[in-house]
Formats: structure tokens, sequence, C-alpha cells
């Protein structure tokens, strides 16, 4: 018998309450930006697409998607208007100063 069936029915024919109510939980504190899952639907042939360049950097298609993402909003923040104003006056007010 497997060591894997020999522990299964040690442990369906023993009872552990006893261990189990002197034991405690350790809990370790959530990550302050936890990592969730979502579905996205896409072409078959744009998922191919995304795999192989994935592939090509050495990446899952996941995390190539993810730098993607961040790299755009990222972007889009330079390319906000008051976002350029402001970085502008402060290259100006620090040169002058």
């Amino acid at each position: 018998m497997a060591k894997l069936d020999e522990l299964a029915q040690y442990y369906d024919t023993h009872d552990m309450s006893a261990e189990m109510d002197s034991g405690h939980w350790e809990t370790e504190p959530a990550p302050p930006d936890p990592m969730i899952t979502t579905s996205l639907r896409l072409p078959k042939s744009l998922l191919d697409r995304v795999r192989a360049r994935a592939a090509e950097e050495d990446m899952k298609t996941t995390a190539w998607i993810r730098v993607l993402i961040e790299s755009a909003l990222s972007e889009a923040g330079r390319n906000n208007i008051e976002e350029r104003v402001r970085r502008l006056e402060a290259a100006v007010f620090r040169e002058s100063a």
C-alpha cells in the first residue's frame, strides 16, 4: 500500500480533534495590494500572438499582459495635461531656484 493510502486510512479511522484543539492557526497578513483573477475574452488568433510575444520575452502570458496594462496606465498619466503642466512647472522652478 502506498504511503499516501496508509495516511488516508489512518486519518479516516482516527479522531484528530484533540490534536487540532491544542494547535493554533498561523495567519499571515494580507499583502497590501493582493493579486486577483479576472477573465478576458480574446479572439484565438490574438491570444496566440500574445502567447508568442510573451514566450519571446520568456514571460508567462498573464504577466506579459499585466506589464502592458501597467505601462499603458502609466503612460496615460504622463499624457494627462494637468500632470504634464505640473511636471513642467516643477522643472522650470527647479531650474530657476
